[in-house]
């Protein structure tokens, strides 16, 4: 995967400025600018995998990027639900009545940190994983594709290697996000708008490595 190009490939097309500031409008607005900009992230993907330059899409379709960006958070919150029942189950458990034994105290205490640890992990493995059904469906613009499971997880044998860099850049993505804090709300938006740019960009190299050589995954809808 070429780390360096996902980096800098925005400041490349001729238009970044004009297409970065509307993207920080949609980053300003609640809800609808948040999806139309998840959309907008989704389709740098699919432009990535089928290698068309620049590859920043043209705000020329929001109802589109809306649609694909709804899509892509109902999917998101789906393959998540695992952790949700884990990390519900902890809540419960944490919040069950132990009188004022010390062994019930200590065993609901264990069990709550239990079901804690495993719902980050099951969330971590979700989230190495979510790149796969998203630029599924980035690819399809097929709800159903995101939840291919057999064709999903022959695929996650195929790129082990290259799922695992892009859960680390997004690790380094979100501090970098986190960092943003520090630069008020100016530097918020810059980098969670850059750090949303890259990740777009690396999921499409991952979608298009998955595509060599297999026609069927790099097809999208016209």
């Amino acid at each position: 995967m070429d780390i360096g190009l996902a980096f800098s490939y925005a400041f490349r097309d001729p238009q970044w400025v004009k297409k970065a500031l509307i993207a920080v409008v949609m980053l300003i607005i609640p809800i609808i600018g948040w999806l139309i900009l998840y959309g907008y992230v989704l389709a740098i993907a699919r432009r990535v995998t089928l290698g068309i330059e620049p590859s920043l899409p043209e705000w020329d379709d929001f109802g589109a990027f809306l649609s694909l960006g709804f899509r892509g958070i109902v999917v998101g919150v789906v393959w998540s639900i695992p952790a949700l029942i884990f990390s519900v189950c902890q809540s419960i458990v944490g919040a069950l009545p132990t009188g004022r034994e010390n062994d019930a105290l200590s065993a609901v205490a264990v069990v709550a940190v239990c079901l804690g640890c495993l719902s980050l992990l099951v969330s971590a493995a979700i989230n190495y994983l979510l790149p796969l059904p998203l630029t599924r469906l980035a690819m399809t613009n097929r709800v159903a594709s995101a939840f291919a499971f057999g064709e999903i997880f022959r695929e996650l044998q195929r790129v082990p290697t290259d799922l695992l860099i892009v859960f680390v850049l997004s690790l380094v993505l979100g501090f970098l996000a986190i960092f943003g804090i520090l630069l008020c709300i100016v530097g918020i938006l810059a980098t969670l708008l850059y750090a949303f740019f890259v990740q777009g960009h690396l999921w499409g190299q991952l979608r298009r490595r998955l595509s060599a050589g297999d026609v069927s995954a790099a097809v999208a809808v016209t």
